[in-house]
């Protein structure tokens, strides 16, 4: 008696190509897979960057270091054998510096929060895959998984010297998110990296925060300061910060990678710039209650630094931007913000704002 035999290679190769498929759909630019395998390399660069203090007040990085270079660890997801890695684009050429005003925010935290944007389709993703009955799980840089790592892998782009995903043909403005599954799906050849000579973004970081080629030290990146560290920054980074009110791109505006490309992708112009920052600039930042705040960090990247953070950078941009104008607004904060942080920022801003004269 004769009877149907699955062939799962090539089931697998047809699940693959509806994953893609089905990332296109969803809007995201570049598709690639990774087979689980050791990141003995990362993992070694990741423990050195640790011992040298290079994340600062993250000290959750030194939590499940194991599992982020092991997807196929317990905490994460066992028997795991792929990393589907989605990169989409925020990349909008010609667009005007978007911040609350004389402030600038970084490219991708300008629109909707990502998380939500990129992760709700990963997990559309995944939830796909379990149906076909492959145990997977969606992340995106809320879990402890190396992002970039199994993007190069993936074939998706390389790692650059500023620490940076480029993406051949999208640059590095790009957001990621990652499916780690079960099915041994077929694996991309690993993208070499290309950077070669050039230096452009260790020149080019105001702060000299990258101290080696793709090692980054988060206390001198004007990223993790306006974001991440709370409390007062360091006077000697407040200068340098300039007008980056949340996150900066320095290293990435410099790079040639960014360069000629007309045409965002999907998702980023879902991701295009909110009108929350035409309607506040930093003077009302500075002042705002705790309930406004809510309101106006509402499903933005804005929220991550909280009200104290954000009203302690729109002093400093305030300080370097010199505007006399903003004096009255200043005065008040270092008289009366309930954040001594804040008032800390709005003395230093002021006398930054007289020494002008």
């Amino acid at each position: 008696m004769s009877r149907s035999v699955r062939d799962p290679i090539r089931d697998l190769d047809a699940l693959r190509e509806e994953l893609e498929a089905q990332a296109r759909g969803h809007g995201f630019d570049r598709v690639g897979f990774a087979r689980v395998a050791p990141l003995d390399r990362e993992a070694a660069a990741l423990r050195r960057w640790l011992a040298e203090g290079h994340h600062a007040s993250m000290t959750w990085m030194e939590r499940g270091v194991e599992v982020r270079v092991a997807p196929d660890h317990d905490e994460l997801l066992p028997h795991a054998r792929t990393v589907m890695v989605l990169a989409a684009s925020v990349l909008r050429p010609g667009e005007e510096p978007v911040g609350p005003s004389p402030g600038v925010v970084a490219r991708y935290a300008r629109g909707r929060d990502y998380h939500n944007v990129l992760g709700t389709r990963a997990k559309k993703l995944a939830a796909f895959l379990r149906k076909q009955g492959h145990p997977s799980r969606a992340t995106i840089d809320t879990m402890p998984l190396l992002e970039r790592a199994w993007a190069q892998r993936a074939g998706v782009g390389f790692v650059g010297k500023n620490a940076m995903l480029i993406v051949p043909g999208l640059g590095s403005h790009v957001m990621l998110a990652t499916v780690v599954t079960t099915a041994a799906l077929r694996a991309d050849e690993p993208m070499d990296e290309r950077c070669g000579a050039c230096t452009r973004c260790l020149e080019g970081c105001p702060t000299r925060a990258i101290v080696a080629d793709r090692v980054i030290d988060a206390r001198a990146c004007l990223s993790y300061l306006t974001i991440e560290h709370e409390g007062a920054i360091d006077p000697a980074l407040r200068e340098p910060l300039g007008a980056w009110f949340l996150g900066c791109d320095a290293c990435q505006d410099v790079c040639p990678f960014n360069r000629g490309h007309t045409q965002p992708g999907p998702l980023a112009r879902e991701l295009a710039p909110d009108p929350r920052w035409q309607a506040h600039d930093a003077t009302s930042i500075l002042g705002m209650s705790e309930q406004d705040f809510d309101a106006f960090s509402l499903g933005s990247p804005v929220r991550r630094p909280g009200l104290e953070g954000a009203a302690r950078n729109a002093a400093y941009v305030l300080g370097n931007r010199g505007d006399r104008r903003h004096l009255p607004v200043l005065r008040e904060a270092a008289a009366t913000h309930a954040s001594e942080t804040v008032r800390d920022a709005a003395r230093w801003a002021i006398e930054r704002v007289l020494a002008r004269e």
